[in-house]
């Protein structure tokens, strides 16, 4: 009978990617703080913080594919650790080949139109009117 330390141990490796997963974040990682943990290795061009069930995991995508190699190359052969907050996180290649969009609303300009309605004859003004004029306004977005 064979020992189980002499077969092959099974590995999933995981076809290079410009988009690397990390896991074992701290608590409610931030943007900052995975730009930070990717910026030696090259320019970050998106992130996706606080993943998974436990919010723990985070995807963070390089311009360039071999950047995300380097990084990865850089934590395989190194005695340090990749770490943020003094925690060691675990990159790895990601199946995706970019972050789909994770910005929210906030990033994104959006048109607020006020109208301000004063004077005796603000009562004759109908939701009609009113989407009259945002409609008319919107001519001009």
């Amino acid at each position: 009978m064979a020992s189980v330390s002499s077969q092959p141990q099974f590995q999933y490796a995981q076809m290079p990617s410009k988009v690397l997963h990390l896991r074992n974040l701290p608590w409610e990682c931030t943007e900052e703080e995975l730009i930070e943990l990717g910026k030696p290795f090259g320019i970050v061009v998106n992130t996706k913080c606080n993943v998974g069930a436990n919010k723990n995991q985070a995807f963070i995508e390089f311009a360039e594919q071999n950047q995300a190699i380097a990084m990865i190359s850089y934590y395989a052969s190194s005695s340090e650790p990749a770490q943020v907050r003094g925690k060691t996180v675990y990159p790895q290649y990601s199946n995706r080949h970019e972050i789909v969009n994770n910005k929210t609303s906030a990033y994104v300009a959006r048109n607020v139109l006020l109208v301000t309605i004063e004077g005796n004859d603000a009562r004759l003004v109908s939701i009609d009117v009113l989407h009259l004029v945002s409609n008319f306004c919107s001519c001009f977005a």
